[in-house]
């Protein structure tokens, strides 16, 4: 291990950080007005008083969206957060993220040894500064730029001023479990900042999978004396089906908090966070009427033949109703990758017996159709009649193998005759019984305009929380 690593401060119970995000929607708090260079500030002042609102002790701040940002954090930032009692780790982008005339970590570009070292002169001003972190070493040609001879020179540049500074990097999943990426980056770095995304699923829906996600990373973190930070996504991954809700956050940055109060991981940050109070966009809303749809999704991780994602409902049947009938519209939001009819088909079963069998890949309009386009409502009486009740399914079944594609249906507006459904428009969940399997998912994906204060409003109840191992 290298003589000059870093030994970071960690704050008693862990980390409890926020980060805008590059792409978030209602991004990092800034003046209403230009200042004379023309450009948007940070507002400090009420940034500031946002993060003291969510009870964070850590803000990592990005340098990347105005090229005042380096400036506003030297010479505003850093001593009004001082003051609040927060730290602070400036968060630098790596070529991949670096646009001559666009976002760049400005004003050293990709002089990654020049950051290390003025970095380092302001931690030595400000305590509070005591870490900072590169995004993505090994993302697209970083890795070319990201030699270990390199990496020497940033970590000596930096331990020359101030060997306790902390240095960390973005790893996900598979490069956290890398032995070869570990080993190369393990004598320069203080440990990882790991994406969250339902281990190798990718989406930001699923919660269940997290805990055991850190107990896999951490085999191969600890042996290398590496600390492990967990980053949460609060506002929109580009990547995942669906952007994160409420309580997928108070869940998984929930678990974060305990897992830091355990001290299996140094802390938590909750990434992408709206902080302005902008609304979420209209977009979002992706029901045919009301704000809710069921949603059945697969990311664009492998799929095997056989995997589905499904809702399930037991319905009561109407023994006076002299036929039985389901009627119900779909849409296929969006593909993408190399799919090919065949593989994917939405189905309807009630019991054991399919009633309704689609292939969704081969209908090639993003529109809400009533079964397809020529069918409407389903005549279902030979499924039904004599029965008490019969459960009703919808499923989206991969029949070949997929990768690097992506198909996210919708359902709504369900209307029966002689069936009596629970909550057919999907507005509430927890009335179906969801089933998801791998990275395919099954989620009532209800839209709230208010979500971002909603978000909000849960990492500040959560930060709070009374830390308990």
């Amino acid at each position: 291990m290298s003589s000059f690593r870093g030994r970071p401060r960690i704050p008693e119970h862990g980390i409890k950080a926020t980060l805008c995000g590059g792409n978030t929607i209602g991004g990092t708090i800034r003046e209403r007005e230009a200042r004379a260079d023309g450009y948007r500030h940070i507002d400090t002042p009420a940034l500031v008083r946002r993060l003291v609102e969510m009870n964070v002790n850590t803000y990592l701040y990005g340098v990347w969206d105005s090229p005042t940002d380096w400036d506003d954090l030297r010479e505003e930032f850093l001593p009004a957060a001082h003051e609040a009692g927060i730290d602070v780790i400036p968060y630098i982008v790596p070529p991949s993220e670096t646009t001559e005339n666009g976002r760049a970590s400005r004003p050293f570009m990709t002089d990654y040894v020049a950051w290390a070292r003025a970095i380092a002169e302001l931690s030595v001003r400000y305590p509070n500064l005591v870490s900072w972190a590169i995004d993505d070493f090994e993302i697209g040609d970083n890795a070319l730029l990201f030699t270990p001879d390199y990496m020497e020179r940033i970590k000596r540049a930096q331990a020359d001023v101030n060997p306790d500074l902390g240095f960390y990097t973005c790893a996900y999943i598979g490069k956290a479990t890398d032995p070869a990426f570990l080993d190369k980056y393990a004598p320069f770095i203080d440990g990882i900042i790991y994406p969250y995304l339902d281990g190798r699923n990718e989406n930001t829906t699923i919660t269940s999978s997290l805990r055991d996600c850190i107990a896999e990373i951490r085999t191969h973190t600890e042996p290398r004396d590496l600390q492990l930070i967990l980053l949460v996504y609060t506002g929109r991954f580009l990547d995942a089906p669906l952007p994160p809700t409420e309580d997928y956050v108070r869940e998984t940055v929930g678990t974060g908090v305990r897992l830091a109060a355990e001290e299996q991981i140094a802390g938590v940050v909750a990434y992408g966070t709206q902080q302005d109070g902008a609304p979420a966009p209209a977009t979002d809303n992706r029901a045919m009427y009301g704000n809710g749809r069921l949603a059945l999704f697969a990311s664009r991780k492998p799929v095997t033949p056989g995997q589905q994602a499904s809702a399930v409902q037991e319905v009561r049947v109407d023994p006076r109703s002299p036929r039985y009938e389901l009627s119900f519209w779909f849409r296929r939001e969006f593909v993408m990758g190399n799919l090919k009819p065949g593989d994917y088909r939405l189905q309807v079963a009630l019991d054991d017996d399919v009633v309704w069998d689609f292939d969704v890949v081969d209908q090639p309009q993003n529109l809400w159709l009533q079964g397809d386009a020529f069918q409407g409502p389903i005549d279902v009486t030979p499924a039904v009649a004599g029965k008490a009740t019969v459960r009703l399914t919808f499923r989206l079944v991969a029949t070949t193998q997929t990768e690097h594609a992506f198909v996210d249906v919708g359902v709504d507006n369900l209307e029966t005759v002689g069936l009596h459904v629970v909550d057919p428009g999907f507005e509430e969940p927890g009335t179906w019984e969801l089933h998801s399997e791998g990275s395919m998912v099954a989620t009532i994906d209800v839209f709230a305009a208010d979500r971002p204060h909603r978000i909000l409003s849960t990492l500040r109840d959560v930060f709070a929380a009374e830390p308990h191992a």
